[in-house]
């Protein structure tokens, strides 16, 4: 009796100890197949970001390539808008002027004419004192 106790608690143990062995080979393996999906998710992940690092990289590249494109191009219609506006300017000041340079030429002329006008009327009241003048001595040489 006591060894077939002996027995049965010794195959008992047996079974026990192959349980616990084969419960320990299940977990070691579920173990290392959650260390593996860890890795392969965190390889994944490593792998995502660096994706996204790209892909920001090139569109922020591109971001910035319109950004710029669309300055220089606004920059060149303000630049352009200011030298018209500033020819519009040049060109007002030009016929202003051209008006002012055409009125002062008239006044000129006014001033010529009216000059031109005195000195013919000093040389006729001139020629008249001096055809007076001759007159005068005719009369004088006349008289003796």
């Amino acid at each position: 009796q006591v060894i077939t106790n002996l027995t049965q608690a010794l195959e008992k143990q047996k079974e026990r100890v192959a349980l616990m062995r084969k419960f320990t080979l299940w977990r070691i393996q579920h173990v290392k197949a959650k260390q593996e999906e860890y890795a392969i998710r965190m390889a994944d992940k490593h792998f995502q970001t660096a994706l996204m690092k790209k892909v920001w990289a090139a569109w922020r590249s591109v971001s910035e390539e319109k950004w710029k494109d669309k300055v220089a191009r606004a920059c060149q219609l303000k630049a352009e808008d200011v030298c018209v506006q500033l020819t519009n300017d040049f060109e007002a000041k030009i016929a202003e002027l051209t008006a002012a340079l055409e009125l002062t030429r008239s006044e000129l002329l006014r001033l010529h004419t009216e000059r031109d006008q005195y000195e013919d009327t000093m040389k006729k009241a001139f020629m008249r004192g001096v055809c007076a003048l001759n007159l005068e001595a005719m009369t004088m040489f006349q008289s003796k």
